[in-house]
């Protein structure tokens, strides 16, 4: 008697190959049996006639670290198929907290007076997830900036000999408690503040503990894509860690169609032996905090210290200055209706949500620098702005090569409560749907067996999760069961908060989550740990 059988679906099994119909026998939270079970007892069928099945998906690229604290469900993610998420990214990840910063380190979230945040490592951060309950797995990554602000602080400035030692020590403690991999944010203070040299002493500390990765979100200011993507080459040529580079894109419009020459850095660098492989969101647009925007000297520190220098008027005089020169535009015209503001707490600021900053800088009557300055003042330095300043034909170039993976750079959120707020960008709603009824079926950008496969397998084999990622006898019961025929995404920039469609089953270890397209408020996800 199985568990569950799933029957007479069309099986797409992660690996890239080609899709058969067939069943597939569940049991104890694993897979047990893919072939013909036409007479096998279940104690649950489902029947998935004209309906693809395939391994659940694997978002190589995410922030839900704390939003599944304030809901554990998972919803925005779950609900187009997504079961494990690889959090920790662009060098932020929930710890370690050191006892001299922890207070600072905390209060950069925007999360932190939602959540009761008592954990100090990683096995911390696992035990409290675990005990409250998760419906989904995720997959934890040690952050740089995390890393870095237990040892030096917020400071703008090197690590000493000595400093550097202490993070290599954090490093390998993350990685002795499971941790996937190291992850930086090279234009994000206070992971900006780290030189090459930094980054290569930390990667050789987790050099040793096998098939652990570098997710890098590169230092990729305007005009300096190139050199960015070199950097994680030669961290990775010098450390031999796996380097994977975050979200890839052109991001100058002077550049734009450069995609081409961003691969073929990476495709050289594997020519010479040198393992890198890349991850791209299935959207022309980006988002992050504004302060990406602001010199990383005027950062030093962290978001307070950030606020008061926007509150003295010499200060912020400096940095309104600096940022013709510095930040992520440096060096070319800004793009003020291409920066749409997505999410403010401020209430003199709700008002912006949803304009461009031209049309916030029209309502507040100012400059659209000044208005921006005066948004970050108000929000505490908090406020978020989605950038739509790429172009379809990037983002297609990197999702076609064989080298990317699928990862949404999304939370898991909800659409109701305080995850529910804003105009967040679409991609924590979407981007697995997106993939699947856009670029799959709409415009035959990739097949369905090469998209699950850049959304699973591949993922998994990244990772070095060997019971996950793919449809065959032993591996762990992560499955998606959706229709090819209306799978898609709902949620656009202006309104964001909106389920996928068309996903209709979803297991997280052999557990029902979503039974014909509704969620089950069953918590059956993990905290996994690296081998």
């Amino acid at each position: 008697m199985f568990d569950i059988i799933i029957r007479n679906g069309l099986l797409v099994d992660g690996t890239g190959a080609a899709a058969v119909t067939g069943d597939l026998g569940i049991q104890d939270g694993r897979i047990t049996v893919v072939g013909n079970l036409r007479d096998a007892p279940a104690e649950t069928s489902i029947d998935a006639v004209g309906l693809v099945v395939a391994p659940g998906f694997i978002d190589i690229h995410t922030h839900s670290d704390l939003t599944l604290l304030v809901d554990p469900r998972g919803l925005s993610k779950i609900m187009q198929g997504v079961t494990t998420d690889l959090i920790g990214h662009c060098g932020t990840s929930p710890f370690p907290v050191s006892a001299q910063w922890g207070d600072l380190q905390r209060s950069q979230s925007n999360l932190g007076e939602h959540i009761d945040w008592n954990w100090t490592d990683l096995a911390g951060y696992r035990h409290t997830l675990h005990e409250r309950g998760v419906g989904m797995n995720v997959a934890p990554l040690v952050g740089h900036g995390s890393v870095r602000s237990s040892v030096v602080g917020f400071e703008d400035r090197p690590a000493s000999a000595d400093e550097v030692r202490a993070m290599q020590r954090l490093v390998a403690e993350a990685m002795d408690q499971g941790a996937f991999g190291l992850s930086t944010g090279l234009s994000l203070p206070p992971s900006a503040y780290g030189d090459t040299g930094e980054l290569i002493a930390l990667c050789q500390a987790m050099a040793v503990y096998g098939n652990r990765i570098h997710a890098c979100h590169m230092r990729g200011w305007s005009g300096l894509h190139l050199q960015a993507i070199a950097e994680v080459v030669e961290i990775s040529r010098r450390s031999s860690v796996p380097g994977q580079l975050a979200h890839m894109a052109v991001n100058d419009p002077r550049h734009w169609g450069e995609a081409e020459e961003s691969i073929v850095i990476c495709e050289q660098a594997v020519d010479a032996g040198i393992d890198v492989s890349f991850d791209v969101y299935p959207y022309a647009a980006s988002s992050s905090g504004f302060s990406q925007c602001m010199p990383t000297w005027s950062q030093s520190g962290g978001r307070q210290a950030l606020v008061q220098r926007l509150r003295d008027p010499d200060k912020r005089a400096g940095i309104r200055a600096a940022m013709e020169t510095e930040g992520l535009f440096r060096g070319w015209p800004w793009l003020w209706d291409r920066l749409m503001v997505c999410a403010v707490d401020d209430e003199r600021a709700k008002p912006c949500e949803g304009m461009t900053l031209q049309q916030a800088a029209e309502h507040l009557g100012m400059e659209p620098l000044d208005a921006a300055l005066t948004l970050m003042d108000w929000d505490d330095g908090k406020m978020h702005i989605i950038f739509f300043y790429r172009t379809e034909e990037d983002m297609r170039t990197f999702l076609r090569h064989p080298f990317s993976m699928v990862g949404s750079d999304g939370l898991a959120l909800m659409a109701g409560g305080v995850l529910g707020t804003g105009k967040p960008h679409p991609r924590s709603y979407g981007a697995a749907a997106r993939v699947l009824g856009r670029y799959v079926r709409q415009e035959k950008v990739l097949t369905l067996e090469d998209a699950v496969h850049k959304m699973s397998g591949k993922v998994a084999n990244r990772l070095g999760l060997t019971d996950r990622g793919r449809l065959a006898a032993g591996m762990m019961a992560d499955v998606v069961v959706f229709d090819p025929e209306t799978v898609i995404d709902r949620a656009a920039f202006e309104r964001p908060h909106q389920y996928a469609t068309g996903i209709r089953w979803v297991l997280v270890n052999g557990r029902m989550v979503v039974r014909d397209g509704a969620h089950t408020d069953v918590l059956a996800g993990r905290v996994l740990e690296a081998n």
